[in-house]
């Protein structure tokens, strides 16, 4: 089996777009679902972010002065492994609220 590069950079991909795909139907169906503690329904880049800060948390980066700078994790990031790991996470909030998706 051969591993697909992008044709851009010629880097293997992190996660697959089957999955990205698939995390983004999830946090649509979420925002059209779910009523958040706040008693409102979000869109769905709100719920990924929640939920990133939730499951993911920040990246920490020093800048020359000294100051630690703390940056949301991005899925982009994340190994095949790792976006899984995410994924079942947001899946079983998804399936609290009855939500779920066709495989």
């Amino acid at each position: 089996m051969s591993i697909l590069k992008c044709p851009t950079c010629n880097q293997v991909p992190r996660r697959s777009l089957p999955q990205n795909n698939r995390l983004h139907l999830l946090f649509d169906a979420i925002s059209r679902k779910v009523v958040a503690d706040d008693k409102l329904l979000h869109h769905a880049m709100w719920w990924k972010t929640v939920m990133k800060d939730r499951w993911l948390g920040y990246n920490e980066t020093v800048a020359s002065n000294g100051k630690v700078i703390y940056s949301l994790r991005g899925t982009a990031d994340l190994t095949i492994e790792e976006l899984n790991n995410f994924m079942e996470r947001v899946e079983r909030y998804a399936a609290k609220h009855g939500i779920y998706l066709q495989d």
